[in-house]
């Protein structure tokens, strides 16, 4: 039955590849499968984005996927007017059919969305701020952290209930829910996944303001139902029985117990690879197989991959899946076991797998994708992988909407969409590298392409050192990868030293290259955030050069090279910052202990920083935001300057030009009225939130930022046009 299968497969696939008709006409469809699935996750994308930009701001990145979307819906359907105009004899059926589910879906999209947002800010969050005993369940990893030298243990847990340190409520055992983050020094009780245990301290309201240039927080709080973060304090591990007065849900213990096999069996790992590999890369090889423990690398390690463009090596992805499934299949060819019970055996062992590390959005598509696969090929079907991604995305949207604005299903599917789209054109059109070099080169560069605007945006550079570490390094850390794999499981029946010493060796050299390659000034390169007009542009050199690749035609080659050279030329004007010049821009930091501001000057390439402090409060918490801040405009950190000011102090001028200036505003000058009715552009900065109305009236259509470290926010209008609560809203920059 097999034979017969894979003959009718491999005589269909031998039918297509020597039709010369296009795929819609073959279908006698205006429209292929593989553009109905993307009209269809479009259609769901600006759903999810309209719903969401209702309620907070959309940042650069949402702003990219929301006109991707619309301008694929608008592309797929000009091409099926031509499509009918040249043949009109097609079926309009399906495409008629597809805009009704796309409508639809982005209809529910939308509704899901706002009952996901407003379920989360009426959340009755009573417990936050206030001391008690937290009865919580670590549902994560127990990760390591280092603040300020000292050790803590990071996690999420579910808040199960809490017993209150307030008078009028002693002894009472409140019921609650929702998840909380901790950070906490560990005591001589080890945490494990699964533990339920008694926290003594105060949970704390998450900071979820957004900042241009920045990882956006809110989306994935909503997502996980985060309602406060614990720092410090005491816990003790109790018995699921001990919290009975808390009526907890019957499935709870059920919980528990899958989470405490899932850490004993990610524990044996850990325990076998510290006891064969050494000090140096045990943790290295630990984060390679299960992903995480990234306090354990350390922050050293974490920058270089990082800066070698391989960090996502140490997250499990798609090369994790596809190199288990070959190592499945490999296995299962040996033993001569028949390929469709080898298929079946991966599909079971991901499945597995991605129970274990965890189900993270790139764990979870790479997986999907894999059994895709593996099932076209037991039912001997065509399988196409742009069709099976979309029909992946789709999924995921549907279940979990806000994903889309998520940094890993970000990147992760961009990378993977950028393979299927560059990977085979740009082989071929690259000729004059042999195939070991050209391969891991071609992966490197095609993962990349759609995903510079995403990587300036979060990360603010671009690396030289990726391409030499995807030839050098990552193919050794999959042959690491390969081997830690096998031995892990082989090591559980009969010891093999002498492997994992070669393992240990080859972990060694990728840390030691990988090292050198990150230290080169040369090869990093630190460019700001593109603006939006330079986004359309390169996307469309990008549209233009998938065109001329695919069409593989000689006369098109020297028009390729002149798209590339337009799209590098792209990137320069960023790291240039030629469009800001004769700009100065004023950026506020939002941070919660503090506020800053910086007046930078991009073609300069020169900065100020202000910081509102008392000189007691360290600035160590602050720093992070501010060099982030920094460096989304391309400004070196050698190049800021550092002036520290009072909010609540007297009428100061902070900054001044020939047409704008920044001041402290609290109190008239001893004049009758604040002059500043001049040609300048003035921005007002004051603590005094009671004269908030006085001001308004006397300086109209002058921008006011309200810092209030110890004010009354009662006392604002958080829907006035030129009023900006700092640090509790996301404010634009202005141009000075």
């Amino acid at each position: 039955m097999s034979k017969v299968l894979a003959m009718d497969y491999l005589r269909r696939y031998a039918i297509k590849l020597q039709s010369n008709l296009p795929i819609y006409l073959t279908l006698n469809m205006l429209i292929t499968y593989s553009e109905i699935a993307h009209y269809i996750l479009s259609g769901i994308i600006l759903g999810i984005l309209c719903a969401y930009s209702s309620h907070y701001v959309l940042l650069d990145t949402s702003w990219y996927c929301m006109f991707g979307a619309a301008g694929y819906l608008l592309y797929t359907l000009v091409k099926a007017v031509v499509r009918y105009r040249l043949q009109s004899s097609l079926s309009i059926k399906y495409i008629v059919v597809t805009c009704i589910v796309s409508c639809a879906l982005g209809g529910i999209s939308f509704l899901h969305v706002n009952h996901q947002i407003n379920q989360y800010v009426g959340h009755t969050k009573f417990f936050l701020s206030q001391e008690g005993e937290y009865a919580l369940l670590i549902d994560s990893p127990v990760d390591l952290k280092v603040i300020d030298g000292k050790e803590y243990r990071s996690f999420s847990a579910i808040l199960l209930g809490l017993v209150p340190h307030k008078d009028t409520a002693k002894g009472v055992h409140i019921k609650a829910d929702g998840h909380i983050r901790v950070t906490i020094q560990e005591n001589p009780t080890h945490l494990h996944m699964g533990d339920s245990i008694i926290v003594y301290g105060t949970p704390r309201s998450l900071y979820l303001t957004e900042e241009r240039g920045t990882i956006d927080k809110r989306n994935k709080a909503i997502r996980n139902e985060d309602m406060g973060a614990m720092f410090d304090g005491t816990y003790k591990v109790v018995d699921l029985q001990a919290l009975k007065e808390y009526k907890i849900d019957s499935y709870i213990g059920y919980y528990q117990r899958c989470l405490h096999i899932i850490d004993s069996m990610r524990s044996a790992v850990e325990v076998l690879m510290e006891q064969y590999l050494s000090d140096t890369t045990k943790w290295l090889g630990i984060s390679l197989v299960l992903g995480g423990h990234y306090g354990e690398l350390g922050q050293d390690v974490l920058r270089q991959f990082g800066y070698t463009g391989i960090i996502h090596i140490l997250s499990i992805s798609g090369s994790h899946i596809a190199l288990l499934f070959s190592i499945v299949y490999g296995l299962c060819r040996v033993c001569r076991i028949r390929k469709r019970y080898a298929m079946m055996g991966g599909i079971i062992l991901s499945i597995f797998y991605c129970i274990v590390v965890g189900f993270s959005a790139p764990v979870v598509r790479s997986t999907i994708m894999g059994i895709w696969l593996a099932l076209a090929y037991v039912k001997g079907r065509m399988y196409t992988a742009k069709q099976g991604l979309a029909v992946t995305a789709i999924l995921f949207l549907l279940y979990d909407p806000l994903l889309i604005l998520d940094v890993s299903f970000q990147l992760s599917f961009g990378a993977t969409y950028g393979l299927l789209l560059f990977g085979m054109p740009l082989y071929r059109w690259i000729t004059v590298l042999p195939p070991i070099v050209k391969a891991p080169l071609v992966l490197c560069i095609s993962a990349q392409l759609l995903l510079i605007p995403f990587q300036l945006y979060y990360f603010h550079y671009l690396s030289l050192a990726s391409l030499f570490a995807a030839i050098i390094i990552t193919p050794l850390l999959d042959i690491a990868i390969v081997m830690l794999f096998g031995c892990t499981i082989i090591s559980l029946l009969i010891p093999i030293g002498m492997v994992w010493n070669v393992i240990d060796w080859i972990l060694t050299i990728c840390l030691y290259v990988n090292a050198h390659l990150a230290n080169s000034s040369i090869c990093l390169w630190w460019i700001c955030t593109i603006s939006a007009t330079l986004g359309v542009l390169y996307y469309g050199c990008v549209g233009l050069l998938y065109i001329n690749l695919v069409s593989l035609k000689l006369r098109f080659r020297t028009f390729t090279k002149g798209i590339v050279l337009m799209g590098i030329g792209i990137i320069a004007i960023a790291y240039s910052g030629i469009l800001y010049r004769n700009e100065t821009i004023l950026h506020i930091i939002p941070m919660k202990q503090s506020n800053a501001f910086l007046i930078v000057k991009p073609y300069e390439k020169i900065a100020m920083v202000y910081i509102d402090t008392p000189d007691a409060i360290p600035m160590k918490a602050s720093e992070i935001r501010v060099r982030n801040g920094l460096q989304s405009f391309g400004i070196p950190l050698k190049n800021a300057h550092v002036q520290r000011f009072q909010s609540t102090g007297k009428n100061t001028v902070l900054y001044k030009n020939d047409i704008s200036s920044v001041m402290v505003y609290n109190r008239q000058n001893g004049e009758k009225k604040l002059q500043l009715n001049d040609m300048r552009n003035t921005i007002l900065i004051t603590s005094q939130s009671y004269m908030m109305n006085q001001i308004v009236a006397l300086h109209l259509n002058h921008p006011v930022l309200v810092s209030m470290p110890r004010g009354a926010m009662r006392d604002i209008d958080p829907d006035a046009e030129h009023v900006h609560l700092w640090g509790y809203q996301y404010i634009p920059d202005y141009r000075l």
